[in-house]
């Protein structure tokens, strides 16, 4: 399923004022296409300031966003597809993606804090810890998703049992409402702040939360725009830091976020106050060794000599 793009940074805008010379410049020079995919999240708001303010127009890139609330699977195979050239990814998902031989390379990393995971269930099901999930479904958005991995490393981590095919598809939050709306318990993992405003509606129940060791997101680029487009991606990267940095540094981010998402504001500055966006460090390949290991762990099938040739070369260096 492909997703119309929401945002576009050549999207035409009237204006009464005159445009200024160099804004003039920027708007005739040939701007490189660029189309990106992230989830519909607070973690993106970087992206979404830079396209309205033009920083992009600005860097000589047009860059087309997509929103694709299936997450990390969905965007995986629209990668292969080349139904986009980016995609912002759950970590664990892109080193996944990349070990089963994925069409991509890690660019960057974009969100250095680790992630939060809600364990949720419906509202009305009697669990109240993790023991209680013994024997329950999990749903998850997709394959290959956040939610699937986190859903996988939660239960080796608390001895529950759980096989890939007891997995349910959800595709979305949607989805999951849906299915956690019956008698019987499942349970969902999902990022905490995101699903927070379901659980004041009494939708969702939280009963525990899962924590990754490793950064949250990061970049992945298809092999022919790193080719093709990379001078274009150094400076779409330099835009993105600069937004970050700026939003970082901005007293009022978290009322900005509570507006935007939908959250409450004591909820969005504890969100923000644990969440560190990459500004220019270089991700270590020790990181990305640990999570792939994690992944192996948790049942992943992949051998020795394919795990050091797709590490060697799962970075654009």
């Amino acid at each position: 399923m492909y997703h119309r793009p929401l945002h576009s940074s050549s999207a035409h805008v009237k204006a009464k004022k005159k445009t200024p010379p160099a804004a003039a410049a920027d708007e005739q020079r040939e701007l490189v296409p660029i189309r990106i995919a992230g989830v519909p999240e607070h973690f993106n708001l970087p992206w979404m300031l830079g396209l309205e303010r033009r920083a992009f127009v600005r860097a000589g890139i047009e860059l087309h966003w997509s929103t694709v609330p299936e997450g990390t699977g969905a965007m995986s195979q629209m990668l292969d597809e080349g139904a986009i050239d980016v995609a912002l990814m759950v970590t664990e998902g892109a080193v996944r993606y990349l070990l089963n031989g994925g069409k991509g390379k890690i660019l960057a990393g974009y969100v250095d804090s680790s992630l939060t995971w809600g364990v949720h269930v419906g509202a009305t099901i009697e669990v109240n810890e993790a023991a209680q999930l013994k024997g329950a479904r999990f749903a998850i958005s997709r394959p290959n998703s956040g939610s699937h991995l986190a859903a996988l490393a939660y239960a080796r981590e608390k001895d529950l049992p759980l096989a890939e095919n007891e997995l349910l598809t959800v595709n979305d939050l949607p989805g999951a409402e849906t299915m956690m709306a019956g008698a019987d318990p499942v349970a969902f993992l999902w990022e905490r702040y995101t699903t927070k405003p379901l659980v004041d509606r009494g939708v969702f129940r939280l009963v525990d939360e899962f924590r990754n060791t490793w950064p949250a997101f990061v970049i992945v680029a298809s092999e022919a725009i790193v080719q093709e487009q990379g001078p274009a991606l150094g400076r779409m990267l330099k835009v993105v830091r600069d937004q970050a940095k700026g939003l970082m540094s901005k007293r009022t981010a978290p009322e900005m976020v509570a507006h935007r998402y939908g959250l409450q504001l004591e909820d969005a500055k504890a969100w923000f106050a644990q969440t560190q966006w990459n500004t220019g460090a270089t991700l270590e390949d020790g990181m990305l060794r640990h999570v792939a290991e994690e992944l192996i762990a948790t049942g992943i099938s992949v051998s020795q000599e394919e795990l050091e040739s797709r590490l060697a070369t799962m970075v654009v260096r």
